[in-house]
């Protein structure tokens, strides 16, 4: 399962769809995540939380051992399915309105063939859903 980063926040922040994501989590997946969802994830909590990148770094690479969750190397064939997605989902382009961060996502969860696990619209209105 590819984790984009709106799973994370919701689980860190015991969002909404808290259970839903915890649920997912202990479903002894492997899980997946790209060093786009790693920065975003670690940005967006410290920003909300309002603690030190540092603090959010270790919390959010804390999280992903406990999950033993593979960061997956951001390669040139990673960085064209990510312009693929922009191309077909992006903003301005598509209702999905797939951000920079959402097209990593989108072409991580290809990349691996795996599930992807996110909160939110934007997703589901692409052929991941």
């Amino acid at each position: 399962m590819f984790l984009d980063t709106s799973a994370i926040i919701e689980y860190f922040l015991e969002g909404p769809e808290y259970e839903r994501i915890s649920a997912a989590l202990a479903t002894g997946s492997q899980f997946f995540v790209s060093p786009t969802v790693v920065f975003e994830a670690t940005t967006v909590l410290a920003g909300k939380r309002r603690i030190e990148v540092d603090d959010a770094t270790k919390l959010v690479l804390d999280f992903l051992t406990e999950l033993n969750a593979e960061i997956l190397p951001a390669t040139r064939d990673t960085a064209l399915a990510a312009l693929d997605a922009f191309s077909r989902y992006g903003k301005g382009r598509h209702p999905a309105r797939l951000n920079f961060g959402d097209c990593f996502s989108y072409a991580g969860a290809k990349a691996s063939g795996a599930a992807l696990l996110y909160v939110g619209e934007d997703f589901r209105r692409t052929d991941l859903a």
